[in-house]
């Protein structure tokens, strides 16, 4: 059992990484926890005015989310084809069903889940995950699908995971040999649960009246039946610390936050080019504002006149410049330029290519450690339910992720069509193309070319200079006949 000291001790790397993961959660989810993060710059003097200035304007400053748009780009081209799972025999295992539509006991299918593992992951740099089952004793496989008793998966952020080690086997792989996770924290008590390869410590710990931890009241020590802790760590960009990845949005993130500062700097110019401040003496009277009226003393010195001050009109046009070249940048850090291409901003036919190519590379390596993430959930599931997987146990994500510019080639096919090329299986692969790209149900498009092949009937042909006559049976061979110097005679 530990003692409170080292229960509470961290990674070396916690603190750093647990910050940052912070940071850029705040950064993914925007609203009032990006706003709780307070990442305004202060100005100096701001806490000596009036009021709650820097509160004030935290409240009016708009967040333009770039990170929370990345993600959405990236997932909504990862899982646009969703993946494919060969499940062989235990396709239809019940419990195997349930897992796949309630991963998580909380509602979320399988697919959604990953989901949401590859969204906090992309963000924060790791996602851990847990594949635990409930520790009810039953006798028979049969009792647990009767009580819906099943291993599940449970998602930790970094912020979450205090402590860590790995440690390489005879075999030279790495595992993980102890990890530390926050169950709960509250208020008055804080759960804290230490995983071994053999066992397992669940604690209780107790926080003063200052929401410090104050003391173990409670530890209860469980079985791990499976003789390895049941951990994946999910990182789509690794570092070189085991259990900790590199974020793909941190660049984002900074961008982000400096566009964040910027639109608080445009609109406090704004207002003070709206409302300049006016300096005058104590001893005139004057109010601000349309129709303001100012009385002064006859005998005051010209050089104490009243005036007003305000910012040029340039600022804000330079503010406005400053935002598109960071938006600008973003595009271009994450390869998303063509996706979020805008009027007035062409790309080039080779430069299109070459930023979809960077972009599917990216999205490759994801969908890859996506795969491998996934293959180690269902290792521990199957452990927990003591379930061999079958041989032919697969599971595909997308590899490529080409984007086709749909009007663009609809504008390309219907052209060729019209161009005047005398070659009737020329024409036939166009309207091919054309009915697929028309008709989403790829069976009822074949359909349609079927039919529409199934209109050739055989006919006669004769050389023009010869005299000779032969059957065409099909396109092809009228095509080659015609090119012979035959001739369409009749039907048969």
């Amino acid at each position: 059992m530990m003692d409170l000291e080292k229960l509470l001790g961290t990674h070396p790397q916690y603190d750093n990484h647990s910050s940052e993961a912070d940071y850029l959660y705040r950064s993914f989810v925007g609203g009032e926890e990006y706003r709780e993060g307070r990442f305004l710059t202060r100005y100096i003097g701001e806490e000596n005015a009036p009021g709650d200035q820097y509160g004030k304007r935290i409240k009016e400053t708009p967040l333009d989310n770039q990170v929370a748009t990345t993600i959405d780009i990236y997932r909504s081209m990862l899982f646009r084809n969703l993946p494919q799972r060969t499940l062989g025999l235990m396709h239809e295992h019940p419990l195997v069903h349930e897992w796949l539509s309630d991963t998580d006991q909380e509602g979320q299918s399988l697919n959604s889940f990953m989901k949401t593992v590859n969204d906090n992951a992309m963000c924060m740099g790791n996602q851990w995950i847990l594949i635990d089952k409930p520790s009810y004793k039953v006798d028979t496989q049969a009792q647990e699908i009767e009580l819906g008793i099943r291993a599940y998966a449970a998602m930790y952020s970094p912020m979450n995971v205090l402590d860590w080690y790995y440690e390489r086997n005879i075999a030279g792989k790495k595992e993980l040999k102890m990890i530390k996770v926050v169950e709960s924290n509250n208020d008055q008590t804080m759960i804290i649960t230490c995983w071994y390869p053999d066992y397992t410590h669940k604690y209780t710990v107790s926080k003063d009246n200052f929401g410090k931890a104050d003391a173990i009241v409670n530890m209860e020590e469980y079985e791990n039946p499976l003789g390895y802790i049941p951990f994946v760590n999910h990182r789509p960009l690794p570092s070189p610390t085991m259990g900790i990845g590199f974020s793909l949005v941190a660049d984002v993130a900074s961008c982000q936050k400096a566009i964040y500062n910027l639109y608080s700097e445009m609109m406090q110019n704004i207002s003070i080019s709206s409302h300049p401040t006016l300096v005058k003496t104590p001893d005139t009277d004057a109010t601000a504002g349309a129709g303001g009226i100012v009385t002064m003393s006859h005998d005051m010195d010209p050089q104490l006149k009243p005036y007003l001050l305000s910012p040029g009109n340039s600022t804000v046009s330079g503010i406005l410049s400053s935002i598109q070249n960071l938006n600008d940048s973003i595009k271009r850090m994450t390869h998303t330029q063509a996706v979020q291409a805008q009027s007035g901003q062409p790309m080039s036919g080779v430069a299109l290519k070459v930023e979809q190519n960077l972009l599917n590379a990216r999205l490759a390596d994801i969908s890859d450690t996506l795969r491998e993430t996934e293959k180690k959930m269902w290792k521990i599931w199957a452990d927990w339910q003591n379930i061999a997987l079958p041989e032919e146990f697969d599971i595909e994500y997308s590899e490529t992720f080409d984007m086709v510019d749909e009007h663009a080639r609809l504008e390309f096919l219907t052209k060729a069509r019209a161009s005047g090329v005398n070659n009737p299986m020329f024409q036939k692969e166009i309207d091919r193309q054309l009915i697929h790209m028309v008709v989403e149900d790829d069976e009822e498009a074949n359909l349609m070319i079927t039919e529409a092949n199934e209109g050739f009937k055989p006919h006669i042909m004769t050389n023009k200079t010869t005299g000779d006559t032969v059957v065409a049976n099909t396109e092809e061979e009228h095509v080659n006949l015609g090119n012979q110097g035959y001739i369409h005679v009749d039907e048969l």
